[in-house]
Formats: C-alpha cells, structure tokens, sequence
C-alpha cells in the first residue's frame, strides 16, 4: 500500500479528494475519485494500492462533489509514501557535468539561499543534481549555477516556469540542464544586466544564448582594419553588434568603454558581451566594475 498525506484547512462542510491515472483514482474523472479521511492538524490521508501512480488532489464538497476546485501545477508522481504540501513540488535540478568539477545552485525561493547562499550539488555519473520543495504558484522564482573549476564561474540567472515542467526524476519535476560545463559555450555573468563569453560561431551557438533570453550581442574586437561599429548581424532572433575598440583614444578609453556599456544597458537592459579571447574581455569588464563603481 501507498500512504498519502496532504495538510490542508478546509471550509466546513468541505474535503480533500485525490485524482489520478489509474483505475484506483477514477482515471481523472471526479465523481470517481477517493474522498480522503480527515485527521488531527488538518492532516488529510488515504492508503492506495501499490502502483506508479500521477496524481492530482482537488478541493470539494464532503458529502457529494459538485463544484471542484483543483490544486495548481502539473500533475504529481510517485511510487511511495509521501507527505505533500497543497501547491507545492519537489523540483530535482540536473545539470551535465562529464567533467565531474564543484557545481553550486542558489535562487529566489528560501530553499535555494535567496541568493544569500549557494547549496551544493551533489555529482554522480557525471550529473550534478540538488532536489528542493517549491511554490508552485510562485511567478518569480529565479536560480543559476555556480561552478567551480580553476576559476569560478557562475551562469546565467534563469527564470523557472514550474507550471511548464512536465518532465520527472523518480518523484520530482526534473529540470534539466546541459552544455552549461562545456568551456566554449559556457555562458558567464557579471551582474544583472551583463553577461559575457566566446563569440557565437553556430546556430546552436545561438540558441543556447536565446534560450538564456540573451538575445542581444555586442563583440568587441581590435583591429586597425575595421570600423568603430563594423556591422551588425541578425541571427536567430538575436542582434549581434560588432564594436571595433582599436578607434577608441588611448586617454579616454576606459571612460568611453564605460559610456559604451551603460548605453547598451540602457537600451537593451541586458547584453551578452563576447570576444574570442576571454582574458582580454575580463579586463574589459574588470575595468568597467571598478569604474561603475
């Protein structure tokens, strides 16, 4: 058997009902499902037969349903006793990582730091993984990795849409994440309007940084040949500026670097900067920091 239980105060005269795929549960028909039994600290609980079930608990009248008020979020699994918590997911974050380095997650929500503190994740089979209770119903959850290797690197930060996911690990809505440890691709951030890395060269190239909402690129170059604003590319979606620093005067270049970014920032609110050499685009960047500062 299968213990569920579930805490949730309903208004008198109403009950917690479950739903679900099986023949057990009413294959999601209402009127099928199982009215679940009432105990102390308005802990709601049933035993079901043993099988991998997906399952959905649903708000309504004690004595006969009528008017059915569904929990938030795509459907729940599993295959064993499990405490729920009435719009809330268990959310197992994966991320490559064939390289086996230190990888931390931090976010938004109190079960990722707030952003105050990074949580490590755990590696095993060339997967890094952490699994966490989240609000569903929580429109502004945010999180990024933060990887550790000779340096350390910390991706973008990214917005989790949890009424989206609709992928599973064991109990858990999976959230997964690849190319994030491949050092060519690898997507770096300076801060919230700013993020930086190698010149996109492919169209996957391109679709990585879209899928990170980084849809606008500014490359910096240096040569004698080019113009100050060369040309820009329109790839996949994405505004791709090429900017020759070469033209910029030696006594105001900080200053005009500095100028430069802020109008980007303004305009666009956040940018990719990249150059085939990550050394010299860190010294870029160092000195814009210091200067914003």
């Amino acid at each position: 058997m299968i213990h569920l239980k579930i805490q949730f105060k309903t208004e008198f005269g109403q009950a917690v009902y479950i739903s679900g795929n099986s023949k057990y549960l009413g294959q999601w028909n209402p009127k099928q499902a199982i009215r679940m039994n009432w105990t102390q600290n308005d802990i709601w609980e049933v035993e079901i037969a043993y099988h991998e079930i997906e399952y959905k608990y649903f708000i309504s009248q004690y004595e006969s349903i009528q008017t059915v008020l569904w929990e938030s979020g795509p459907n729940r699994v599993t295959t064993k006793h499990t405490i729920d918590v009435w719009n809330y997911r268990k959310v197992c974050f994966q991320c490559l990582n064939p390289s086996n380095c230190l990888i931390y997650i931090s976010g938004s929500p109190e079960t990722l730091g707030k952003f105050k503190k990074r949580i490590r994740m755990k590696n095993k089979d060339g997967i890094s993984q952490y699994t966490c209770l989240l609000d569903i119903t929580d429109p502004l959850i945010q999180y990024q990795y933060h990887f550790l290797t000779k340096n350390e690197f910390s991706s973008p930060v990214q917005k989790l849409d949890l009424e989206s996911e609709q992928s599973y690990y064991k109990d858990a809505l999976l959230v997964y994440s690849d190319n994030l440890t491949k050092v060519k691709q690898m997507i770096f951030q300076l801060n919230k309007n700013i993020c930086y890395g190698y010149v996109p060269q492919s169209k996957e190239d391109y679709r990585i940084l879209k899928k990170f909402n980084l849809k606008t690129i500014v490359e910096f170059c240096n040569t004698q040949e080019k113009s100050l604003l060369e040309h820009q590319l329109q790839k996949d979606d994405c505004q791709h500026m090429i900017v020759n620093l070469y033209h910029f005067k030696q006594e105001n270049f900080t200053q005009r670097l500095l100028q430069l970014i802020q109008i980007f920032i303004q305009k666009y609110q956040l940018i990719y900067i990249c150059n085939n050499s990550l050394s010299h685009l860190r010294k870029y960047l160092q000195v814009y920091e210091k200067l914003s500062k």
